[in-house]
């Protein structure tokens, strides 16, 4: 393991998915702990919902499944409460990310690109870390992660890439497959194409909007609910904050923009606005200062900083260029820190 004050640590495993899974888990057996305490999820009620997404996941793809048992034998800790951790997301529901993909005409080299920044309370900071796994069932991946799940976002050794933001509140989870196992799937498969197509397959328990892309140029976007999911492709740009901006999606989830009082409107249109100013010029540059972008008032900016009683920030900030297999990333603020490229 390597780290520093502004470089995530970075944690590297190779072996059967099992193995990688036990040997994660051991190493990481007290961030794993700690972090099912403090998350709050520990209760009856979660346990019984987790273990119910439980029996689904592990008839889902056996290699995934493989790994979080790995995981929990080398955590000591139930499966159950491993597959809590992948809930993550369809318990806490929490309203952060901003994100991007540019491809083609959009961007300077005609090479694709996705970006977000990672906007969770200022207090998981700590938390953040780097995965490289390497297994016998899987493709390579390199992954931005949290403790139990981790594959927050990142690449495969094929170029495919995920990047994405939440759905908002207003989602109500539902008996299936954890967002965070989606990711995992998604990085699992070849190209767009075929991930696509895994998801239209997935029985997934929440909501999200994930962003892909792919060495061949491929963008697309996912806005997914429970039982609903639209796909959405991208010629040249997209961007998209914690709303759905499918028409069928923002129905099914009764979302009523004109109403909301939230920052996800605001930071989507400025957004919308730097990607159209941009237009045919985006490169690494130019995607490393959207993604510090500050104007607008505290709490409405696409870079975000905790202050006063508003506890969320931009915890850390990355993009993906899939025709490089690199992942860059700038370990807390962009705007104070620098990016640091990373490979497959």
């Amino acid at each position: 393991m390597t780290c520093s004050s502004t470089r995530l640590p970075l944690y590297t495993y190779h072996g059967s998915a099992r193995a990688c899974g036990r040997a994660y888990g051991e190493e990481n057996m007290e961030m794993i702990n700690g972090f099912l305490h403090m998350r709050g999820f520990l209760t009856r009620r979660y346990l019984r919902y987790a273990s119910q997404c439980w029996n689904v996941l592990k008839g889902w793809r056996k290699p995934l499944a493989e790994f979080v048992k790995g995981s929990a034998e080398g955590a000591r800790r139930p499966v159950e409460e491993m597959t809590l951790l992948l809930l993550s997301e369809e318990l806490g529901r929490l309203s952060h990310c901003t994100a991007f993909g540019a491809t083609r005409a959009a961007t300077a080299d005609g090479q694709p690109i996705i970006a977000q920044n990672w906007d969770w309370p200022a207090g998981l900071y700590p938390w953040s870390s780097l995965l490289r796994l390497q297994t016998d069932s899987m493709p390579a991946t390199l992954a931005y992660s949290y403790p139990g799940h981790w594959n927050g976002a990142g690449m495969n050794e094929h170029g495919l890439s995920l990047v994405w933001t939440s759905a908002g509140k207003k989602v109500r989870p539902r008996v299936g497959l954890p967002t965070y196992a989606l990711i995992a799937g998604i990085l699992a498969c070849g190209n767009c194409s075929e991930a696509l197509t895994m998801l239209r397959r997935a029985r997934n328990a929440g909501g999200y909007i994930f962003f892909l892309a792919d060495a061949d140029g491929e963008v697309w976007v996912v806005e997914g609910l429970p039982g609903k999911s639209e796909y959405i492709h991208c010629t040249d740009t997209i961007g998209r904050a914690n709303h759905f901006e499918h028409p069928v999606m923002a129905r099914l989830a009764r979302q009523h923009l004109r109403r909301k009082k939230g920052n996800s409107r605001h930071r989507a249109r400025r957004m919308k606005e730097l990607l159209e100013e941009h237009h045919g010029r985006i490169n690494r540059r130019i995607a490393e200062a959207m993604l510090r972008d500050e104007q607008g008032r505290a709490g409405y900016t696409i870079c975000q900083t905790a202050s006063g009683k508003r506890e969320s920030a931009t915890l850390d900030s990355l993009y993906c260029l899939p025709a490089r297999r690199e992942l860059w990333i700038a370990r807390g603020s962009p705007v104070r820190h620098p990016f640091v490229r990373h490979t497959i």
